[in-house]
C-alpha cells in the first residue's frame, strides 16, 4: 500500500506538468500548442499507468488504458522535428540569441549580428515601427532582455549598450537603474570605454552608420561588437555608390549569430550560430508546426528565396490542370500566411 501511495504521489506531480505547459502555451504562444501538448499528455498517461501497475505488483505487459490511439500505445515519445529549433516564445528567442552569441564570442568571433524582428514593431525598409502607444518601450525592452541574458551568460564581463541617440540613452538609463550594463549613445564623443569588454549597438539605423563604423574601428583587440536589430543599409536615392560599398564592406565582417526574420508574411528565415540558414513554412499536416524547406550556407534572399518559397508552396504536379494547381497554391499560401502571422504575433505577447 505504501508503494501504491508513493506511486500515486509521483503520478500527481507528473500529471501537473502537461497542464502547466498547456496553460502556459495557451496563454502566451501558439507554435507548439495542439500537437505537442496532446502528445505530452498521452506520454504522462502511459507513465501513470505503468507506475500504478508496478506499485500493485503487476508486470509491464498489462494492457494500455482505454481511449488512447494505437499510435500512442507503444509509449514512444514523438521523434525530433526540424522546427524544434524555432523558439516557443519571445523570451526563448532572446535567450537563444544570447546563448548563440556567447558561443560565437567564445570561438573568437568578435563581430556579431542578432536579429529578432517582430512584424508589428519592425519594417524592413523604415526600421522600428511604433504604431500604438507603448510600442517604443516594448521595442527597447527587447534590447534590455537580450543584454541581461548576455550579462548573465558572461559574468565578470563589462557590457556597454549604445543606443541611437542621446535622448533614448538618457531615458532608458533613468528607467533602468538596476541594469547590469552601461549606457551610451552613438552621438557621444566617447561612447566606449577602454575597459568595456562587449559593446552592443542597439538598433543602429542608416544615419548612425558612420558612427557605428567609427566605434568598430576604435575597438581594441580584446573588445567585441554586437549589433542588435541593425538597419544600416538604406534605399535612399541620395546615397552614393561609394557609401553603399563602404557599408557593405563593414557589414561583411560580421557574423549573424541569431536571426528570426519573417519574409513577406509567407515564411520565416532562421539561423542560430553555428548552424545553417533555414527556411520554414507552416506544415499543413500538423497544426501549429512548421516544416523545413531549405538550408543554405549563406542567407537566402531575393530571387533565391522566392524560388525556395515557390518550390515549397507551388501547385502540385498532376493532370488537374494549371487552373486547379493555381487555386491550390493560393489556398496553401493563405494558410501559411495566417499560420506565420499567428506564430510571430504569439512571440510578441
Amino acid at each position: 500500500m505504501a508503494s501504491i501511495a508513493a506511486a500515486q504521489a509521483t503520478v500527481a506531480s507528473a500529471s501537473a506538468l502537461p497542464r502547466v505547459a498547456a496553460r502556459r502555451s495557451h496563454t502566451n504562444f501558439s507554435s507548439r500548442s495542439l500537437a505537442a501538448t496532446w502528445q505530452q499528455q498521452a506520454a504522462v498517461q502511459r507513465r501513470r499507468h505503468l507506475l500504478l501497475c508496478a506499485a500493485a505488483g503487476e508486470g509491464s505487459e498489462t494492457a494500455e488504458p482505454e481511449g488512447q490511439p494505437a499510435a500512442q500505445q507503444g509509449g514512444a515519445a514523438p521523434g525530433p522535428r526540424d522546427d524544434d529549433v524555432l523558439p516557443d516564445s519571445l523570451t526563448g528567442a532572446l535567450e537563444d540569441a544570447s546563448q548563440a552569441t556567447v558561443e560565437a564570442l567564445e570561438r573568437g568571433v568578435d563581430r556579431c549580428v542578432v536579429e529578432v524582428l517582430l512584424p508589428e514593431l519592425w519594417d524592413p525598409l523604415s526600421g522600428p515601427v511604433y504604431a500604438e502607444e507603448g510600442d517604443q518601450q516594448r521595442f527597447w525592452k527587447l534590447t534590455r532582455r537580450f543584454l541581461e541574458n548576455l550579462a548573465a551568460a558572461q559574468p565578470g564581463k563589462r557590457i556597454r549598450a549604445v543606443y541611437p541617440d542621446v535622448g533614448v540613452a538618457a531615458m532608458l538609463k533613468n528607467q533602468w537603474t538596476d541594469a547590469p550594463f552601461g549606457f551610451a549613445s552613438l552621438n557621444d564623443r566617447r561612447p566606449v570605454a577602454a575597459d568595456d569588454d562587449i559593446v552592443v549597438l542597439a538598433a543602429p539605423d542608416p544615419p548612425g552608420a558612420d558612427d557605428a563604423m567609427r566605434i568598430s574601428q576604435g575597438l581594441g583587440e580584446d573588445q567585441a561588437l554586437v549589433m542588435f536589430n541593425p538597419r544600416l543599409a538604406s534605399g535612399d536615392v541620395g546615397v552614393g555608390l561609394s557609401i553603399r560599398r563602404m557599408r557593405e564592406s563593414f557589414l561583411s565582417r560580421f557574423t549573424t549569430t541569431y536571426s528570426l526574420r519573417p519574409i513577406q508574411d509567407v515564411g520565416s528565415v532562421f539561423r542560430r550560430y553555428p548552424g545553417m540558414w533555414q527556411v520554414f513554412v507552416q506544415d499543413p499536416e500538423v497544426p501549429g508546426r512548421y516544416k523545413l524547406v531549405a538550408e543554405r550556407l549563406s542567407r537566402p534572399g531575393g530571387e533565391a528565396l522566392d524560388y525556395i518559397l515557390m518550390e515549397a508552396l507551388g501547385p502540385p504536379a498532376g493532370a488537374e490542370g494549371e487552373q486547379q494547381g493555381g487555386a491550390g497554391f493560393i489556398n496553401q499560401l493563405g494558410v501559411t500566411l495566417s499560420g506565420l502571422q499567428r506564430f510571430m504575433r504569439s512571440l510578441s505577447q
